[in-house]
């Protein structure tokens, strides 16, 4: 809903599918989506699901709080790349970290063991 609008779930689950978006998921959390002013619908149940200013800013801040919490765990990491980890390993490690595929604990136990835990890399 970002970047265009949607139609209502029902009306063309394909949208939503192309989107990786649940249909049953987004059916029901619309009811407090609308309430809360997030998103608006137009021309009925059926009709055209939008993103409101607020809601674009609601999903801003959160996209912003993420960013801001990547950039965190890539400082900290820093921190860890400059007690003496091979350049290897901490780049691509860095680079998952920065992406944000890998946890900032998953980043340091590769560069420690050359695994990234429970998740094999």
């Amino acid at each position: 809903m970002d970047l265009c609008d949607l139609p209502a779930p029902e009306t063309a689950p394909e949208s939503y599918a192309a989107r990786d978006l649940d249909t049953d998921e987004v059916r029901d959390a619309l009811p407090t989506l609308l309430w809360s002013g997030l998103v608006e619908q137009r021309g009925g149940d059926r009709g055209t699901l939008r993103l409101t200013p607020l809601g674009a800013a609601v999903l801003r801040e959160a996209e912003c709080d993420e960013l801001t919490a990547r950039l965190s765990a890539v400082a900290s990491f820093a921190d860890t790349v400059s007690t003496g980890a091979a350049p290897r390993p901490a780049g691509l490690a860095l680079r998952r970290l920065a992406e944000g595929t890998w946890t900032l604990e998953q980043a340091k136990s590769y560069v420690r063991t050359g695994e990234t835990g429970a998740d094999r890399s």
